[in-house]
C-alpha cells in the first residue's frame, strides 16, 4: 500500500473545504511546511477533530437489514451508495473509496505523532503530557483499524484467523511506504496492542468528549474483543469501563421530539457519550427527512413497544410504511460513531448472557430500559432460559444502536457465524428478489483498485 502525499494533502482539503475555516487545524501547502517539534505540536496535530472524528466508516449501515430503498428509487442513488445497497460486486467502479482513504489519513495522523514524540522523549517534566498524547494516538490507530478491518476483512475467526487476509498495516510516518497485507490474526494483534497501550496511558479526565480517555479505551476494547467473540475479556473491559461511570440519560428528559435531530450536540447534554466520533456521510443512512432515499425497515420499526420512547426519539413517521431515522447522538445530520455508555451495557449483558451469568445479563438490560420507556410503563424482563435471554440482549441490541458506527453490519458478520443467529437479508431491484445469505463473501468489501495498482495487494474474493 503506497500513498502519494499530494493524494493526502487532497483529501485534507476537500474534507477543510467543508467545514469553517476557524474550526480545524491550518493545512500545510507542503510537506516541508510541516515542522512539529513540540509536544504542544502534536497535541494540535491530534486535536485535528476534521480528520479524527468526523470520518468514520460508516458504509457498511447502508447494506444492512435496518433499512430499504423503494425499488422506483434505487437507481437514483449515487453509485456507491447503489452498488452498497444491492451488494454488488463492484462497489467502487474505479472511484476512490472515502472509507479506505480518510481512514489512512487518520492512521497517519497516528503514525506521525507516535514517531515524533518518541524523538522528544520522556521525562519528568512532561511525563503527563507525553503519556496522554502517546495514549491518543495508540487510540486513534486502533479504532481506525477496527473498523477498516470490520469493512475490508473477513469477520475473525479464531479458527482461520492467520490464514485470513488482513490489512495493510502502517505503523510508520512514511507515506511512500509500500505495506503488504497482513493476516487478519496479525491485524487484530495491533488492535489490541493499540488499544491496550491506550488504556494504560490515558487518564479518566475528560476536558473534551473528541478526546479519548481511559474509559473510552476500555469500552473500545470491549467492542474489539467483542468482534472477536471473546466474551469474557469483553466483559472484563465493560466492568472496568462502567466503573468509571454508568449514567444514563433518562429517555423521559433528555431527548427532545421538537429538536431537529433529537439530541442535544456533543457539548449540550448528552452524558452518555464517552468519546464523540461521527462517520462519513451517505445519504442513505444519515438521518434526514428525505422519504425518496431511504426508509426504516418497518419489521425493525415495529419491534418497539408503544411506550417505549425509542420508537418517537429515533424516528419520525410519516405513515405505517414510510418511517425515517431522526435518534443520532451527535445531535445533527450525521451518524454517531464513538462510544457511549449504552453500548458499555448492551455488551456486558450480551457478554453476561452468553457466559450463563443471566441475572447480571438481565439486570443490565433493565437498567438500560428503565430509562427507555415512558416513566412507570416498562414491566422488567425475566427468564431462566439462556437463549432467550441472549436472544432479548440481541434484539436491545439492534434497537438501541441501530444506525451507530458499523455495528449492525458488525453484528451481523459475527452473529452469522453461529448458525442458530444467522440473518439473510433481502432487497428488490429491478423487480428481482436478492439475498444476501450468512457468511456471503459480499461481507467484504473490495480493497479500491486504485490501492491494488500501486501497491500490488491482493484483492478480495466476493
Amino acid at each position: 500500500m503506497r500513498f502519494t502525499w499530494f493524494g493526502i494533502l487532497f483529501i485534507v482539503i476537500l474534507q477543510l473545504a467543508c467545514k469553517k475555516a476557524n474550526d480545524w487545524l491550518n493545512v500545510p501547502r507542503t510537506k516541508q511546511d510541516v515542522v512539529f517539534s513540540t509536544l504542544k505540536d502534536y497535541q494540535a496535530l491530534l486535536n485535528n477533530t476534521s480528520i479524527l472524528n468526523a470520518a468514520l466508516p460508516t458504509i457498511g449501515l447502508i447494506g444492512c437489514d435496518n433499512l430499504i430503498v423503494l425499488d422506483k428509487n434505487i437507481q437514483s442513488l449515487p453509485v456507491i451508495e447503489r452498488n452498497s445497497y444491492v451488494w454488488n460486486k463492484d462497489i467502487f467502479e474505479g472511484r476512490n473509496s472515502v472509507e479506505y482513504s480518510t481512514s489512512y489519513l487518520a492512521i497517519n495522523y497516528a503514525n506521525v505523532v507516535l514517531d515524533g514524540i518518541e524523538k522528544i522523549g520522556r521525562s519528568s517534566s512532561n511525563y503527563h503530557e507525553f503519556n496522554s498524547i502517546k495514549g491518543q494516538a495508540h487510540f486513534f490507530r486502533a479504532i481506525y483499524y477496527l473498523e477498516l478491518a470490520s469493512l475490508f476483512c473477513k469477520p475473525f475467526y479464531d479458527q482461520t484467523a492467520s490464514e485470513d487476509k488482513g490489512l495493510c498495516l502502517r505503523k510508520s510516518p512514511d507515506i511512500n511506504e509500500i505495506v503488504k497485507r497482513s493476516s487478519l490474526a496479525e491485524t487484530y494483534k495491533l488492535i489490541l496492542e493499540d488499544a491496550r497501550l491506550s488504556a494504560d496511558l490515558l487518564t479518566s479526565a475528560n476536558n473534551v468528549k473528541t478526546q479519548p480517555t481511559k474509559k473510552a479505551a476500555y469500552l473500545l476494547l470491549a467492542r474489539i474483543y467483542l468482534n472477536m467473540s471473546n466474551f469474557e475479556n469483553a466483559k472484563k473491559y465493560t466492568d472496568s469501563c462502567l466503573l468509571l461511570g454508568n449514567s444514563l440519560i433518562d429517555f423521559n428528559i433528555v431527548p427532545r421530539e421538537s429538536l431537529p435531530y433529537r439530541f442535544p450536540d456533543f457539548k449540550g447534554g448528552n452524558d452518555e457519550i464517552i468519546f464523540y466520533a461521527q462517520g462519513n456521510l451517505y445519504q442513505t443512512i444519515y438521518p434526514s427527512e428525505n422519504t425518496a432515499v431511504s426508509l426504516v425497515d418497518t419489521l425493525l420499526y415495529r419491534q418497539y413497544e408503544l411506550t417505549d420512547l425509542r420508537r418517537k426519539v429515533f424516528y419520525r413517521e410519516f405513515d405505517s410504511i414510510t418511517i425515517k431515522f431522526k435518534g443520532s447522538y451527535t445531535g445533527v445530520a450525521s451518524n454517531f460513531c464513538g462510544l457511549a455508555t449504552n453500548e458499555a451495557y448492551i455488551i456486558r449483558a450480551e457478554c453476561n448472557a452468553r457466559m450463563g451469568n443471566l441475572p447480571d445479563a438481565i439486570k443490565d438490560i433493565n437498567d438500560l430500559l428503565r430509562k427507555r420507556y415512558q416513566r412507570g410503563t416498562y414491566v422488567d424482563f425475566w427468564s431462566d432460559n439462556q437463549d432467550v435471554v441472549l436472544r432479548k440482549v440481541l434484539l436491545e441490541r439492534r434497537k438501541e444502536l441501530p444506525f451507530t458506527g458499523l455495528i449492525r453490519w458488525q453484528d451481523l458478520r459475527r452473529l452469522n457465524l453461529d448458525p442458530s443467529l444467522a440473518t439473510s437479508i433481502f432487497r428488490y431491484n429491478k423487480g428481482v428478489l436478492i439475498e444476501l445469505k450468512p457468511n456471503d463473501s459480499k461481507y467484504v468489501y473490495p480493497i479500491p483498485q486504485n490501492e491494488i495498482n500501486l501497491a500490488g495487494i491482493e484483492q478480495n474474493i466476493r
